[in-house]
């Protein structure tokens, strides 16, 4: 049951790394210009996968009023060195956006009943 979820949620950040990179104009390697370890590189993209998902959520119009607040939260405790923390706060922002695009699905899903069976 795990590797499903798991299985879930790296397909999610595959297709939101790849949105943040097809996007993207200019970049840097980290904010602080240091280079950073092999974990902190990884709590560095689930940040930005994080990111890119919620700049799709704000577009759909279905974001949630936290996520933001998550991420913002991972990119201080990522550079305060906290990287567990870190990896925490964006996968929970990741998690929020996974489902507030199925709760927009189910929303839209829901209205569009209702108003066809009248």
């Amino acid at each position: 049951m795990k590797f499903k979820k798991y299985a879930k949620y790296l397909g999610v950040a595959t297709l939101a790394f790849g949105l943040a990179t097809g996007c993207q104009s200019t970049g840097s390697t980290s904010n602080t210009g240091a280079a950073l370890s092999a974990n902190d590189q990884a709590v560095q993209q689930i940040i930005t996968d994080a990111k890119a998902a919620l700049s799709v959520a704000k577009t759909g119009g279905y974001a949630w009023r936290d996520t933001g607040k998550f991420i913002k939260q991972a990119e201080e405790a990522l550079a305060d060195g906290n990287t567990a923390k870190a990896s925490s706060l964006a996968t929970k922002a990741l998690e929020q956006t996974e489902m507030a695009k199925k709760q927009d699905a189910e929303q839209d899903k829901a209205v569009k009943e209702r108003f066809n069976q009248s």
